[in-house]
């Protein structure tokens, strides 16, 4: 057993087959990142933990037939409901739990603030990740930084499947929140304030992107937020 962040995980190591350098399998991890079903909006006075609405809730379970979920060998969320029930259709389906992990979790925002100022802030965040864009807020870098930080943890326990002369990566599902999912996207991707900016606004509920890290390399963006039917 490999534990991570407090949670528990099996090892689906493999050995290589005879004749395989294992220094020579590309060590990569998959992530298919899902940005969450739809859930109660937020508003004054309304917990920011909101659960799955009806749509959202039906939302979940069609993303249930993704044949991307099929290789997964963890399903993990940031420990909000509306992230945990978004995957929770699909990890039930193949046999799994969807595990939370704090570090996954959506960027703490200080509460809810009204459209004209929220805009405001938003814009800080991406254009400025490494100041605090407003009170009770969490700055873009320190967001992409746990946020990546556990997936690499992860690696270890989802390492590539090797099959004869072939290595398929190992791969992940993990949901989470649209403004931390895009603050992590620009800092592996590169991206500028105003890209994650068009990003962030463009993504859908839910919504789903690729990326592959290859241990030690750049990551590589393999299907982009927006691209999938869901």
């Amino acid at each position: 057993m490999v534990v991570i962040a407090g949670s528990r995980h099996q090892s689906v190591s493999a050995p290589v087959p005879p004749g395989l350098d294992p220094d020579r399998v590309p060590q990569v991890l998959r992530v298919v990142l899902v940005r969450h079903a739809g859930a109660a909006p937020p508003g004054a006075g309304v917990a920011a933990d909101q659960p799955l609405t009806a749509d959202g809730m039906a939302q979940a379970d069609r993303l249930r037939w993704l044949n991307l979920f099929d290789l997964a060998t963890g399903f993990y969320a940031g420990p909000e409901a509306r992230m945990v029930g978004t995957l929770a259709p699909g990890a039930t389906s193949r046999g799994r739990e969807v595990v939370p992990m704090a570090a996954l979790a959506e960027t703490a925002a200080g509460g809810w603030l009204p459209d004209d100022r929220f805009a405001e802030v938003i814009g800080r965040y991406f254009a400025h990740p490494d100041i605090v864009p407003a009170p009770g807020w969490e700055a873009g870098s320190v967001a992409a930084h746990r946020f990546g930080a556990q997936l690499e943890a992860l690696r270890a326990s989802h390492p590539p499947h090797v099959n004869r002369d072939r290595a398929v990566p190992g791969v992940v599902v993990v949901s989470t929140g649209g403004r931390v999912a895009i603050a992590w996207l620009a800092f592996c991707l590169g991206w500028s304030g105003a890209d994650a900016k068009r990003a962030w606004r463009r993504l859908r509920n839910p919504d789903i992107a690729v990326i592959d890290l290859p241990k030690g390399e750049a990551a590589r963006l393999v299907i982009p937020f927006g691209t999938l039917e869901t």
